[in-house]
């Protein structure tokens, strides 16, 4: 994460929460998350759009 105004807005988020060491922990696990979902990649690109769920047998 860049430091800067993702900072300020951290530091915000921390300073300004009821529990200040849960929010903390919460961003943590956040930055965390990002980079998993990042490494993990993205689905390919296409040109229409295709449905992900069966459309027969739902109703």
């Amino acid at each position: 994460m860049e430091l800067g105004a993702d900072a300020v807005l951290m530091n915000t988020a921390i300073a300004g929460a009821k529990d200040p060491i849960a929010m903390a922990e919460a961003m943590k696990y956040a930055v965390y998350a990002g980079r998993l979902a990042y490494k993990a990649g993205r689905i390919p690109r296409k040109l229409y759009a295709t449905a992900s769920s069966p459309i027969e047998g739902m109703l």
